[in-house]
């Protein structure tokens, strides 16, 4: 802006405070409109600015728009980067116009500190008068005020430029804003506030497309666990892709173990399933018998297609005859492993599996606890296979994974009608099921206090009674618990009840994390690929030193569970007869580094899906199976993703799902 036109938006402004004259043809139409409304509510534009909010107030808007601020952090250190040293600050503010987030060089930011652009500063127009954020917020569009345009006569020395901040649903989320000395204004500063809103908007839509599919998810997930019907699905090849937890409990299989496993290996269950994918002709109500179980099941068998009908797979849905199931003979989780199958020889290991035979030959109960990865159930199904119990059966319940409404019917069962949706007849609880066994309660941490207070009264009394019935039966179970969390302190905050922890504790197990029992990783390392081998059908896989070196050098937060992912993706990398070395192990982050400043002009959400699929598919070397996981989608709907987006699929190589 010229020094004439500056001097003469001074001495309208004069005229228009001093003498309430404005001709609107002289001052932008924002300004003007500002103005009015400014006089209208008696604003003083010579008034001492208002001090910022009180930390308990900006603490509590800064936790609610938490997810705003971090999202929008990485775009404002950008712009700042290109403004550093210039005299402008970044600012990013809530919806009222509050600011949350002031990015600056130290010299500007204890100068407009005494105007209050600082954190938890109010830049609402009824507060500053006409301002970039405040006018903004008012006109919902992009707003650039200079020098003279500002209504109160303390913030006449900025020009500042803002955008207001849309979520996905069109709501108003906050402002980002550029603001400096008048005198080194910048003609593309605004265009560079409107880029980066542009970004953070793309973001905040994907973010909720993110949560929606995430949602849809975990939604059709608990409705097929929960099912009354067993079912398993397969791909193209016959290689189980989902089993829920009735498919399993009926043919008395670890569906953790099956999954990545051709359904040949489940008994008999091929016969349901392979036939649709040679043929295509689908079936209904198909008797087969489950061998070396002398019990028949009936089911019905269908393809699966994708969008366009091509075949992606297959899907049974099967149930047992209901008059040859007496309760006792309801098939139990398989129990694989045994001590023999805990791969190490360091001290502490050893030294853990010693105890743990004791505590199996003991008919007490067991609390095993250590970190994600770690192999807690192993070691449970280990002690139940040790124990005098090992003939009976082992139930697994993982009480994470269970929606809370549902963890008590499941651990204590229902009767006929005692609530919407109740099965006909009623069904077993997991203990009545465990009865003579061992029941396995993965992640106990995670029960509400209520469910505990009536597992508490199970162990005491040995006695279980249905939901919707006052009829108590007995039952003779051994509890083995685990968890990752520390359930004495959990007990301190409330959040676990004391009683039920020396309940559980009375043989404790604690795994060690991978990073105390490094020796041991060469004959994890030698197990691993092993196995991989044989699950790829490979020939064996042959380890320099130097990766084992590497392989020991590591903290691996994830355990074992980490080790052997990173052990799947060495492999992929080496190919076929190729020795794994140093430089095939890599251990990526859970989101993908950033490696180049940010782009603030993201483009549009479809522009910004391509880059998040195309990325997430370069991380996984291509595997399809693994980017959709990353992602929270599922493998279909990538696959159609891929299409309209038009990355090549062929590129991408798919490989059947490890059992984990």
């Amino acid at each position: 802006m010229s020094q004439s036109v500056q001097i003469s938006t001074q001495e309208i402004w004069h005229q228009y405070i001093d003498e309430g004259r404005l001709d609107i043809q002289l001052v932008r139409p924002d300004v003007a409109n500002s103005w009015q409304r400014c006089r209208q509510s008696k604003l003083d534009p010579l008034e001492k600015p208002r001090g910022p909010v009180n930390l308990i107030e900006l603490k509590g808007r800064l936790d609610r728009k938490r997810n705003l601020v971090n999202l929008s952090r990485p775009f404002m250190e950008n712009l700042y980067a290109f403004v550093r040293g210039s005299g402008f600050q970044v600012v990013l503010t809530d919806e009222t116009g509050i600011l949350l987030e002031v990015l600056g060089d130290k010299e500007v930011l204890e100068k407009t500190q005494r105007i209050q652009l600082c954190q938890g500063g109010d830049w609402s127009e009824t507060v500053k008068g006409t301002n970039a954020i405040g006018t903004a917020i008012v006109e919902k569009k992009p707003v650039q005020v200079y020098a003279w345009e500002h209504y109160c006569k303390a913030n006449h020395f900025l020009t500042c430029s803002a955008c207001p901040i849309f979520g996905a649903d069109g709501a108003l989320q906050g402002v980002l804003d550029m603001s400096g000395d008048y005198r080194v204004a910048n003609a593309h500063t605004l265009g560079m506030v409107v880029a980066a809103v542009k970004a953070i908007e793309s973001q905040l839509r994907l973010q909720k497309a993110t949560h929606e599919l995430y949602s849809a998810y975990r939604y059709s997930n608990t409705l097929l666990e929960h099912m009354s019907d067993g079912l398993i699905s397969v791909d193209t090849h016959g290689m189980v892709t989902q089993i829920n937890a009735k498919g399993a409990e009926i043919f008395g299989i670890d569906r953790d173990q099956m999954r990545g496993r051709h359904v040949s290996q489940i008994h008999n269950a091929d016969r349901m399933i392979l036939p649709v994918l040679a043929n295509g002709a689908n079936f209904e109500n198909r008797e087969i018998v489950i061998e070396n179980k002398g019990r028949s099941i009936s089911g019905s068998s269908a393809m699966l297609r994708d969008d366009e009908g091509g075949v992606i797979g297959a899907v049974a849905v099967f149930r047992e005859h209901e008059h040859q199931v007496a309760f006792h003979s309801q098939p139990a989780h398989a129990s694989f492993y045994t001590f023999d199958d805990i791969v190490g020889t360091s001290p502490a290991i050893l030294a853990l599996k010693e105890w743990a035979r004791v505590a199996a030959a003991s008919p007490f109960t067991v609390l095993i606890s250590g970190e994600t990865g770690t192999g807690k159930e192993l070691f449970a199904q280990a002690i139940h296979n040790a124990s005098p119990r090992r003939d009976q059966p082992f139930i697994a319940i993982n009480c994470a994974a269970l929606p809370e409404p549902l963890i008590e019917s499941e651990l204590f069962g229902y009767e006929d009608g005692s609530f919407t949706g109740a099965r006909k007849g009623g069904r077993a609880g997991k203990f009545q099921i465990a009865d003579g066994g061992t029941i396995f309660l993965d992640e106990i941490g995670d029960m509400s206090l209520e469910v505990q207070m009536k597992l508490l009264r199970v162990i005491q009394e040995r006695k279980v009674s249905r939901i919707g019935s006052a009829i108590e039966s007995d039952v003779d179970v051994r509890i083995i618990a685990a968890t990752h969390k520390d359930l004495h302190s959990e007990a301190e905050r409330g959040a676990f009840r004391f009683d039920l922890y020396y309940r559980l504790n009375v043989l404790e197990i604690r795994i060690p994390p991978l990073r105390e029992r490094i020796e041991d990783i060469p004959a994890l390392v030698s197990h691993l690929t092993r196995r991989i081998a044989l699950r790829f059908n490979r020939k064996p896989i042959p380890v320099s030193s130097d990766f084992l070196e590497k392989a020991k050098l590591h903290s691996w937060p994830g355990n074992i569970r980490e080790l052997e992912n990173a052990i799947e993706r060495a492999v992929i990398r080496a190919g076929e007869d190729h020795t794994l070395t140093a430089e095939l192990l890599d251990f990526p982050s859970r989101l993908l580094p950033r490696t180049e400043p940010v782009n603030t002009d993201f483009g549009s959400l479809k522009e910004t899906e391509h880059t998040v699929i195309e990325q997430t598919l370069l991380s996984c070397k291509g595997n399809v199976r693994r980017a959709a996981h990353k992602l929270g989608i599922g493998r279909n709907t990538l696959y159609r993703k891929m299409k309209e987006q038009g990355i090549d699929v062929g590129r991408a190589r798919t490989e059947p799902s490890p059992a984990i």
